[in-house]
């Protein structure tokens, strides 16, 4: 029989035994593995230091695009433009920095810029068309299902465009008037009812013999434009010396931006006839699509029009520059 000392013992004994394996495994397995993660980790440290100086070095190639973006302008563009009437609208939040360099590019092309037309994110919202129904008189209305959003859009579009072609008209054909008593006396009321926004508007009298209308949109945009967007260039005529219509269009993608927007540009480079109306631009977050916008222009007042960019449909990467 064994007792209960022999017990102590066996269990004294397997303790024991388990510590001085233990302590045996330590010894024997500690160097080589906490040399390796030295190593390792060393390793480690080294690749980290040299993503930081690379980081560093694009940080740096970043910032010079960025002061070029805001210098370059005024070095490529100068004279472009000049003589030439150019309206901005903007479809809803489109990115600041987007809206500043297309801006600050038709300025430094010596433009006689009109000023911005924004038109509010609301308009393009479905659960908000009531508001639009509410401010559009009952001729813009006319053969509009108002419980389709989608032709309510349209509608408030159509009659944008048409209040621009007016607008157009009256710099074209009557005496030099100043832009923002224009603008504010063509769309003050839409502006009263939070529809738009009337921004950056010029007070000098214009006097010119063609309006270019710029429209600036966005895929990352929350609601599509496409509706209210298709209205307003509905106006374009290229045979008309009167009115040229350019769209340009953010087409870079959020990263957080799981459902983007269709492709306004793409849905008119596929469109037959506007195809051959309407220039495009398809890259309008960079420095290189907002000279394409001007040089694209320029272009069109030459009767001229094209696609630029490089995503699917462009014909080239910008317009070539005008002697």
């Amino acid at each position: 029989m064994i007792s209960l000392r022999q017990h102590i013992f066996s269990l004294v004994a397997v303790f024991v035994a388990l510590a001085v394996g233990i302590a045996a495994g330590s010894t024997v397995v500690r160097g080589p593995l906490l040399d390796s993660t030295r190593a390792r980790l060393e390793s480690a440290e080294e690749n980290i230091a040299v993503e930081r100086a690379e980081n560093d070095v694009l940080a740096s190639e970043v910032a010079q695009l960025d002061n070029w973006a805001v210098d370059g302008p005024a070095q490529l563009l100068e004279s472009q433009l000049l003589g030439a009437a150019v309206l901005l609208v903007v479809a809803g939040d489109v990115d600041t920095d987007v809206v500043d360099g297309m801006v600050r590019s038709l300025r430094a092309a010596q433009a006689m810029f009109l000023g911005e037309i924004r038109i509010s994110p609301a308009v393009f919202d479905p659960e908000q068309s009531g508001r639009v129904v509410a401010a559009l008189d009952d001729a813009a209305l006319e053969g509009v299902d108002t419980a389709e959003p989608a032709e309510v859009g349209t509608a408030f579009g159509t009659q944008v465009g048409r209040m621009v072609a007016e607008v157009a008209t009256a710099v074209t054909d009557g005496p030099p008037v100043a832009a923002d008593e224009l603008l504010r006396a063509a769309f003050g009321d839409y502006e009263d009812a939070g529809l738009v926004d009337l921004l950056e508007l010029t007070r000098d009298e214009i006097d010119a013999d063609a309006v270019e209308l710029v429209v600036l949109t966005d895929r990352n945009l929350s609601a599509d434009p496409a509706p209210v967007l298709g209205g307003v260039i509905a106006v374009s005529d290229p045979a008309a010396a009167g009115l040229r219509v350019l769209v340009a269009e953010v087409g870079r993608l959020l990263q957080a931006n799981d459902a983007p927007m269709p492709s306004f540009v793409e849905a008119i480079r596929g469109d037959g006839r506007l195809r051959d109306e309407v220039s495009t631009v398809d890259n309008a977050e960079t420095m290189l699509g907002w000279l394409a916008v001007v040089l694209g222009l320029r272009a069109a007042i030459e009767r001229v029009v094209d696609h630029y960019g490089f995503r699917e449909g462009a014909a080239r990467a910008i317009p070539p520059r005008s002697s």
